[in-house]
């Protein structure tokens, strides 16, 4: 693991980091998600929350850490998941994005062992990690994210069957939000799945870190991961992102035909 004095030699400087989050009725976990993440970064970092039309005391909590790293964009109206993160990765600034559900626990070293890999290799555009489980009083519950999943695959056509990418797992280089922007129409896109295909699709190399950085809390009212899909419901997931993936190639050929 790099020191600070060796970081400086590597990257100079730093790379500006944003954490792009989506949340929604999270004034139960959100505090302790952000003072996990907070804790992690440097001044010039950005945390940019897009809260989605809640009708808690999200965003009071979120303001009640006055911590000028913390940006705070309002939706009047809830528009999903899907369009809260691309309103945060919109906004974004950094060199280096992270994403991160509202609800889970940043692990000591997360952003130190992510920055690592990519300054060991250029060529990583994304990185991704395990988690561990923990229930909702903060009780480890699982020791392995993939264990459960199956095991992690970056490829194109895997991805497409069972999405593998897990945000709150995820890094990536700010070059590849060129590609993954704007997002595709319809709300059944999952995101993380999204900008993961995307980036194997242009070519870009994964790096997977097998360590468990964060604590990935599964409880009722979780936001996404909880509802068990029809086939119905995941074939049209499934046929949005064909389509969208079909759109970024053709415009992206068309382009380089002129």
């Amino acid at each position: 693991m790099l020191c600070a004095e060796e970081w400086t030699d590597r990257l100079n400087p730093r790379p500006k980091i944003s954490v792009c989050m989506a949340a929604y009725q999270g004034e139960n976990y959100i505090s302790l998600q952000l003072r996990s993440i907070l804790g992690q970064l440097s001044a010039d970092d950005e945390v940019i929350v897009v809260d989605d039309g809640s009708t808690d005391g999200t965003c009071g909590v979120i303001s009640a850490l006055q911590d000028p790293r913390l940006v705070l964009l309002r939706n009047t109206k809830n528009q999903g998941v899907l369009r809260a993160f691309e309103a945060a990765l919109s906004s974004s600034s950094g060199e280096i994005v992270f994403l991160s559900d509202q609800d889970d626990l940043w692990l000591p070293k997360k952003v130190e062992t992510v920055l690592d890999a990519f300054a060991h290799d250029p060529a990583v555009l994304l990185v991704a990690s395990d988690a561990i489980l923990i229930d909702e009083d903060g009780a480890k519950i699982g020791d392995s994210f993939y264990a459960k999943r199956g095991e992690f695959r970056a490829g194109l056509w895997s991805n497409l069957l069972i999405g593998k990418f897990h945000g709150c797992t995820m890094a990536f280089r700010s070059t590849l939000l060129r590609s993954v922007l704007p997002f595709p129409h319809g709300r059944l896109v999952h995101h993380d799945t999204w900008i993961g295909c995307m980036n194997a699709l242009i070519g870009g190399k994964t790096k997977y870190i097998a360590e468990p950085l964060v604590a990935y809390r599964r409880h009722s009212t979780n936001v996404t991961g909880r509802i068990k899909l029809s086939n119905y419901t995941r074939l049209k997931m499934r046929s949005q992102m064909l389509f969208g993936l079909l759109v970024f190639w053709l415009g992206r050929s068309r382009n380089k035909a002129t």
